[in-house]
């Protein structure tokens, strides 16, 4: 009798994409565009909830996603809202319906998995009192109100509400113990911090969510983990969508000026219940120059309020989920390193290359105290009192909206050749330059 030798069919990988700055970075265009080459089945979110805020463009089209994954305008596409990931069902309903008007009905395509975690219609409210306590104290870290911050806290409390809840029968009793444990924090804010509850606010909040969980129950929840690694078996592709920016990974960024969850890569494996040996290219995104919204010191923020403004209106510096105008600083290396080498990046997206508003570039290669040089990054972002920069020459407006790297002017080429050699001990690849909003608006550096 013969042996047969059966062969193992080739299983699919994971590639990562995560902001490398404080979030705002640009990732949407990026994941776009790698969707584009067909090489991926799906797009998975690992972490964060509504306060991301992806903003997508196709022809005339926009559209902002807080929890959708960045892959809805592909219409081959899985999505997947992993375990790690804190559900605001208004708002994913509310995407949901956006998106069908824009003729792209993603229903189908939707898996969530009945792990991740439920926002409740009062963790905003928790949020913005929390804010309120801080803002007294003189402590504000910014927060978008979204109630991210408190349901993680109850996750880590062991007291949060699944999505998988939703479908089984305690659910209303699980609520209503959660929801009295609340109002029970909200009292105390109140009492203890003078913080305003508006019941009728409440009221109104309490009828939405439960109307978005009526819907929600239509949605395919399922064991996310199993589905995920069912597809790489199959050897399909997945790829895992970063939120917010690795400068503010909740252990690793400036606490408290960070956000409620691990933004690095290594999240990935547990935000979507797979083995790390599924994970292959990790994509880091920047802009040619740093932005922040919220609290905290910012050391490369650009001194000139004037020329700051510039680039709020030139790069569109608002906030995609909260509206709030974002301080604007130049590159800043330092934490660029700090934050690639946190996140193991091996190739990396320049976006928004076509703004520069002044003859002279700066780059912050190091921070100050005094005399003291930091050799290492600082555990408060508050010690550095000023920055070491140097000075490049710099490139206008020439470079909007080229797409042919022999195109590029030859002021922003040897700006990505100074990034490149700065960077050339981390073995880094700089795969393409944003020089626009659209889709076609940058060029491919790297090969």
């Amino acid at each position: 009798m013969t042996n047969k030798i059966l062969k193992k069919k080739k299983e699919g990988f994971i590639d990562v994409v995560v902001g490398l700055q404080w979030g705002d970075e640009g990732k949407g265009k990026n994941i776009d565009e790698l969707l584009s080459h067909k090489i991926y089945s799906g797009v998975a979110r690992f972490q964060g909830g509504a306060n991301a805020g992806h903003t997508l463009k196709l022809g005339d089209m926009t559209f902002i996603g807080h929890i959708v994954p960045s892959g809805c305008f592909q219409k081959n596409i899985e999505l997947y809202i992993g375990n790690g990931v804190v559900v605001d069902v208004v708002s994913l309903i509310k995407e949901i319906k956006q998106l069908k008007d824009l003729d792209f009905d993603v229903v189908s395509r939707l898996f969530i998995s009945n792990r991740a975690k439920l926002v409740s219609y009062l963790h905003p409210f928790l949020d913005q009192a929390d804010e309120y306590r801080r803002n007294n104290l003189g402590t504000k870290v910014g927060s978008t109100a979204r109630g991210i911050g408190p349901v993680y806290s109850d996750v880590r409390a062991r007291r949060a509400l699944l999505i998988g809840d939703v479908l089984r029968a305690d659910f209303e009793q699980k609520e209503e113990v959660l929801y009295q444990f609340h109002m029970n924090l909200l009292n105390m804010y109140k009492d203890k911090y003078g913080f305003k509850i508006d019941l009728e606010k409440i009221k109104e909040a309490k009828k939405m969510w439960w109307d978005a969980l009526k819907e929600i129950k239509k949605l395919q929840i399922c064991d996310l983990s199993f589905l995920i690694q069912k597809r790489l078996r199959e050897g399909k592709n997945i790829l895992a969508e970063g939120a917010q920016g690795a400068m503010l990974d909740i252990d690793f960024g400036d606490y408290p000026n960070v956000t409620s969850s691990n933004t690095l890569p290594s999240s990935v494996c547990l935000g979507l219940g797979v083995s790390h040996r599924y994970l292959r290219d990790i994509y880091g995104v920047i802009k040619a120059y740093t932005t922040k919204v919220g609290g905290g010191n910012f050391p490369a923020r650009i001194k000139d309020e004037a020329l700051e403004k510039l680039f709020q209106k030139a790069g569109n510096e608002f906030g995609a989920t909260t509206g709030r105008p974002r301080m604007c600083g130049w590159l800043d290396l330092f934490a660029l390193r700090y934050a690639i080498n946190l996140s193991g990046i091996n190739k990396i997206f320049i976006n928004k290359a076509d703004i520069c508003l002044s003859d002279k570039v700066k780059v912050v290669t190091g921070y100050k105290n005094g005399r003291k040089i930091f050799k290492e990054f600082p555990l408060y972002l508050s010690e550095v009192k000023n920055v070491v920069t140097e000075e490049i020459a710099g490139w206008g407006g020439a470079d909007y909206g080229v797409n042919d790297k022999k195109k590029v002017s030859k002021e922003l080429t040897s700006y990505l050749k100074y990034i490149k050699s700065k960077l050339a001990d981390l073995d880094i690849k700089i795969i393409s330059v944003g020089t626009g909003p659209d889709r076609d608006h940058f060029f491919n550096w790297d090969k």
